[in-house]
């Protein structure tokens, strides 16, 4: 008798025979790609690690600051391949210097990263190359992996290596929605957030210098981290390179572009940089809370 796993696996495997599933045009590139996953359970999925994100990372109570990220982010998304999506551009509580986006047009960026960027055209292209990430679906595949991995494993792993290494992840929670990007991927979001931000007149040359910033952060002790299962960019070092040849192929003066520098400043103003000792900090062996006492 065929057990149930089996007869999914064999069910699968006659699927891809047939060519019935695993295809979608990715929005961007125009290719046909694996894909699992609708735009309506992507947004599903989105919205429900948005809420994780809010009660297990905390979102940053600075609502103008908060509507200036927004307006950054909008401007470009309602530009890009899929300006229909429920965009949401929002700051989390986080000393960490670093960005993420989820599933169906949810993009964060750190306090952290707020407080070490420096003017409006580095924070344009960081949320454009989340931008890019949904425009591109990366995260649809990804999870698109995983699912064909776990329902039939066998004919994940003839057909690829890649996919048959998600085998052994989880599929609960915030591991599925924030695997690491390959790096075509984030090759594809930087060029899509260089273009992003390149459209709405942003001088995108600043854009090398937020890898810079976060090369220099990588190589520090002193840097923050975020979580692993945020970490979903590669080293920045060797991505410099990549944007000065995206700068060489212009048929524009990219200085002529916005920087909005002061405008940046007046918005960060006050935000605490490093850790928020409001949020409580450690005095061994106790971790104290301002507002509660000891716990």
């Amino acid at each position: 008798m065929t057990s149930p796993l089996r007869a999914r696996t064999l069910m699968l495997g006659a699927a891809f025979a047939a060519g019935w599933i695993g295809c979608a045009r990715n929005p961007v590139t125009g290719k046909s790609e694996l894909s699992l996953v609708s735009e309506s359970q992507e947004i599903q999925m989105g919205q429900q690690a948005a809420q994780e994100v809010a009660q297990t990372i905390g979102l940053y109570n600075d609502a103008k600051a908060t509507a200036y990220v927004s307006e950054v982010g909008k401007r470009m998304a309602a530009a890009s391949e899929r300006p229909n999506l429920p965009w949401e551009f929002h700051i989390v509580e986080d000393p960490s210097v670093n960005a993420f986006a989820l599933p169906g047009g949810f993009i964060y960026v750190t306090r952290g990263l707020m407080g070490t960027i420096n003017d409006e055209a580095e924070l344009a292209t960081v949320v454009g190359h989340e931008i890019g990430h949904v425009t591109n679906r990366h995260s649809v595949q990804q999870i698109s992996k995983q699912e064909l991995a776990q329902i039939g494993l066998g004919v994940g792993s003839i057909l690829s290596s890649d996919i048959a290494k998600f085998g052994q992840l989880a599929s609960a929670g915030l591991s599925v929605l924030f695997l690491k990007y390959s790096r075509d991927a984030e090759n594809q979001a930087d060029q899509a957030g260089f273009r992003y931000a390149l459209n709405q007149n942003y001088d995108v040359r600043e854009m090398t210098k937020v890898f810079e910033t976060l090369d220099r952060i990588s190589q520090s002790s002193g840097g923050g981290k975020l979580p692993e299962w945020l970490e979903t960019h590669p080293d920045p070092g060797n991505r410099i390179q990549h944007i000065e040849s995206f700068l060489d192929t212009l048929h524009r003066d990219p200085s002529k572009g916005m920087v909005n520098r002061d405008q940046y400043l007046q918005h960060v103003q006050g935000m605490v940089y490093g850790e928020d000792p409001r949020q409580g900090y450690f005095e061994a062996p106790t971790f104290i809370t301002p507002r509660c006492g000891s716990s």
